[in-house]
Parts: C-alpha cells; structure tokens; sequence
C-alpha cells in the first residue's frame, strides 16, 4: 500500500508541475485528458519497469527533469514552424535557398540536442534504475509515444481498420 501511495504522489507531483504547450496546427489537448493520460503513463511505467517506492522517489524528478528540458526544445521548434508558416504565408516573401538551409539547420541542430539528451538521460539514470529497467523504459518510451500518436490521429467513432500482415 505504501508503494502505491508513493506513486500516486509522484503522479501528482508531475502532473502538477507539467507544462503545457498550444501547437497552432493543432488543436490543444482537453487538460482534463492530459491528466488523465499522464496518469496512465507514470501508472503503466511504473508497473511496467517494476519500480520500489525508493527507485520511484528517485526517478521520476528526475524524468520530470528530463522532459522539462525536452519540452523546451521542441517549443523552439514549434517556435522556428511558426516562424516559417509565418513566412509562407506573406504573399510578398520570396523563398531563398539560404532560408531553407538556415530553417533545415536549426531543426536538424534541435533534433540533435533531444536526441543526445535522450542518450545522456538513459545512461544517466543507471545509479536509479538496473541495466533491464533502463531498457525497459527505453521500450516503454517508445511503445507509449508510438500508441499515443496512433490514438490522436485515428479517425474518431472508427474502429480500427484492418491489420496489416508483417512481411
């Protein structure tokens, strides 16, 4: 009982302190289910890593941390897309070479920096989690993003179609 207690005040530590960010090309999310589905995530990634209260108290700051830092990156560069939707849509703006390869940059730098920071996280978190945990979360990570972005972009009130064989 102590562990779930445990959780579920790490849960609200997090859920109480997320950012949450507006994309202009796309609707916001209802806040009530982003708590909900980050609910989920921390319950499902606990269970799912097999976390003790101790590990818990110790990872997810530090996840929180984490994402914190990711999160900033990508408003820039939600920020560096509005910029260029900006420029599209000026009727007198004329497109250069320069301005493709300097917007290309940026977003590539960007993708660079989460991507280290994701490196330097996982490894980082090796004196809280075990060798396996840091893979699971890895999988975790993984699986819950991919199902997320599956479920925001499934037509809604459909089924879901028919499955495709894997070759």
């Amino acid at each position: 009982m102590n562990r779930w207690i445990g959780i579920v005040l790490i849960g609200l530590f997090i859920l109480g302190t997320a950012a949450q960010a507006q994309d202009d090309f796309m609707e916001p999310m209802d806040p009530d289910r982003r708590e909900q589905m980050e609910a989920l995530r921390i319950w499902k990634m606990t269970e799912y890593l097999e976390l003790s209260t101790e590990q818990s108290i110790l990872f997810f700051p530090r996840l929180k941390e984490f994402e914190d830092i990711i999160h900033d990156n990508q408003n820039r560069q939600r920020d560096i897309m509005k910029s260029i939707y900006e420029l599209l849509k000026d009727e007198n703006y004329t497109t250069t070479e320069k301005d493709v390869k300097n917007y290309a940059k940026q977003l590539a730098g960007l993708e660079k920096e989460i991507s280290n920071q994701k490196e330097a996280f996982i490894t980082s978190i090796g004196d809280v989690l075990t060798k396996d945990q840091q893979l699971k979360f890895i999988v975790f990570d993984n699986r819950f993003r991919n199902r997320l972005m599956r479920s925001i972009y499934q037509p809604q009130g459909h089924g879901k179609g028919p499955k495709r064989e894997r070759k």
